[in-house]
């Protein structure tokens, strides 16, 4: 009899083990499973270069959840360049029907990466000024850059948001800006 409940309680502790294991998997190599393509340079038909698959995230229309929105950027020599290619692409708005997160006109200054896996993207004040407020909106803008990095790259765990080279104490007055912010799944859908 207690041999029997030893075996049940192995083969629960297995099955959670590869359950977790599995899902693990999953969830990590998704963040790198984007399709990487080659293709034709418009320029002479001969050379060829990357695209990548990226997601950038932006606001519902009811400005309450994230949504991923799919484009094909260009795949550069270096991290800083790609994360800066996908923030630009966040930047510039939606293609669909979601609404922008960043307001319009706001600049990407400098984005890089530390070794602890951070990445620092600075910002002009646009940002801030132009935001519309709200610790909603506040926190669409936010994680829609975080999770478009960290989701992304599978270099980068953390964001920190800057503005104008120097921490800023909040976004437009609710979301607090003087930490870095990991990938927050919750605000997807």
């Amino acid at each position: 009899m207690k041999h029997s409940k030893r075996r049940i309680l192995l083969v629960v502790v297995i099955l959670v083990v590869v359950a977790g294991g599995t899902v693990g998997y999953y969830f990590l190599s998704d963040r790198d499973g984007f399709e990487v393509r080659r293709e034709t340079s418009p320029d002479n038909g001969s050379e060829r270069y990357e695209k990548k698959i990226t997601h950038l995230y932006f606001s519902d229309s009811e400005e309450r959840f994230l949504k991923a929105e799919e484009r094909i950027l260009p795949v550069y020599d270096t991290m800083s360049e790609n994360a800066r290619a996908a923030v630009e692409a966040l930047i510039g708005g939606p293609n669909g029907k979601f609404s922008r997160t960043i307001p319009e006109g706001t600049v990407l200054l400098s984005i890089y990466l530390t070794p602890d896996r951070t990445a620092y993207v600075d910002f002009d004040e646009t940002i801030t000024e132009k935001h519309p407020g709200g610790a909603g909106s506040e926190l669409l803008t936010v994680f829609s850059i975080v999770n478009t990095l960290t989701l992304n790259f599978p270099e980068i765990d953390k964001v920190k948001i800057l503005i104008r080279g120097r921490e800023h104490k909040t976004l437009a007055g609710h979301v607090f800006l003087q930490q870095s912010f990991d990938a927050n799944l919750l605000l997807i859908r």
